[in-house]
C-alpha cells in the first residue's frame, strides 16, 4: 500500500499564522475602545461642562457607532483573518457589511413611517396593516 504525502487535501499554499502578540496587542486594542465607549457614554454626566451632549443624541450616536466600527474592523481582520485572506474573502467580508448597512437601511424606513406627521391621519395606535376603509352601503 502506498503512503501519500501528508497534505490535508488544501490545495495552494499554506495558511497564515498569526503572532500571538499581534493577537494580544489586538485584544488589548479592543479592551481599550470597550473603555473608550464607556467613558464617552458617561463624558455629559462626570463633567457638566460637558452637560449639553446629554441632549445631543445623534452626535452620541455617531461617536458610539464609530468607536463600534474600529472595533468591529479589528475583530473581522485580525481575529477572523480577513487581513491575511484571499481577495474573493475580502469581497465577500465586505459584501455582507453592505448587505448588512442596506439591510439596516430598510427597516429603519419601515420603523420610522408612523413617525411622519400626515395630515388625515388617524390618532390610534400605528400599524402596517392595511386601515378600515369605509364601504358604501
Amino acid at each position: 500500500m502506498a503512503h501519500e504525502s501528508h497534505s490535508s487535501g488544501h490545495s495552494g499554499g499554506h495558511a497564515h499564522v498569526i503572532p500571538q502578540s499581534k493577537l494580544i496587542a489586538t485584544m488589548g486594542a479592543l479592551t481599550g475602545l470597550m473603555l473608550l465607549t464607556i467613558f464617552a457614554a458617561q463624558v455629559p454626566y462626570w463633567f457638566p461642562a460637558f452637560a449639553w451632549l446629554k441632549d445631543q443624541h445623534l452626535l452620541m450616536n455617531l461617536i458610539a457607532i464609530g468607536i463600534a466600527f474600529w472595533k468591529a474592523w479589528l475583530v473581522v481582520s485580525i481575529f477572523m483573518g480577513v487581513k491575511f485572506a484571499t481577495k474573493l474573502t475580502r469581497l465577500f467580508a465586505i459584501g455582507g457589511f453592505v448587505w448588512f448597512t442596506l439591510m439596516f437601511i430598510t427597516m429603519i424606513d419601515y420603523f420610522t413611517r408612523p413617525w411622519e406627521p400626515v395630515k388625515g391621519w388617524e390618532a390610534g395606535n400605528s400599524s402596517a396593516l392595511p386601515r378600515n376603509v369605509a364601504r358604501p352601503e
